[in-house]
């Protein structure tokens, strides 16, 4: 019992919960763009997957799984970069947080010390790429790693928050120190 309540502290699941809105808020915005632009989406994506399964033989098949696979892909990689121009702009433009972040009150801001507003524009995007980069290669395992080390270290930190060296910290707590 003691465990679990170190492990699900309330600044954790204000963390996760803001995270699910801003998932929402890109996903909305991906069916928008979806919609406008006529991009390969998901659920095109796997309408195309179960068309190709009910219909083609075996060899006709294998042609129209590798042109969905390429749609998933296009998809995949519209999706992130949508995610990684949300993430960045959204933190910059709210000093930082997303709408998320902003409905729970949470704030990104420096590890250790404070720096320059240029300094911390540029670690920002860092640690989005670095987000971007690491889901586009190795597809949802970097999410995983980042949801297991912020519950496993004291500050909450994922690890792309360790890389670009700030930390997601409560609003409040922020107002505190300055």
């Amino acid at each position: 019992m003691d465990t679990k309540k170190k492990l699900f502290t309330k600044f954790r699941l204000k963390r996760m919960a803001a995270f699910v809105i801003d998932a929402v808020i890109v996903f909305i915005l991906l069916s928008i763009i979806y919609r406008i632009t006529g991009f390969p989406n998901f659920p095109g994506v796997l309408t195309r997957m179960i068309e190709v399964q009910k219909i083609m033989s075996e060899a006709a098949s294998q042609d129209a799984t590798v042109q969905v696979m390429a749609l998933f892909n296009e998809a995949y990689l519209q999706t992130l970069i949508i995610w990684f121009c949300y993430d960045f702009l959204t933190t910059l433009l709210f000093r930082g947080a997303t709408i998320g972040k902003l409905i729970f009150q949470l704030k990104l801001t420096y590890l250790n010390n404070k720096k320059g507003k240029l300094a911390y524009a540029l670690l920002v995007v860092v640690r989005s790429f670095i987000k971007f980069l690491t889901m586009f290669l190795f597809q949802g395992i970097p999410f995983l790693i980042s949801i297991i080390s912020i519950f496993a270290n004291p500050k909450s930190l994922a690890a792309h928050d360790r890389v670009a060296r700030l930390v997601v910290v409560n609003k409040n707590d922020v107002k505190k120190a300055e």
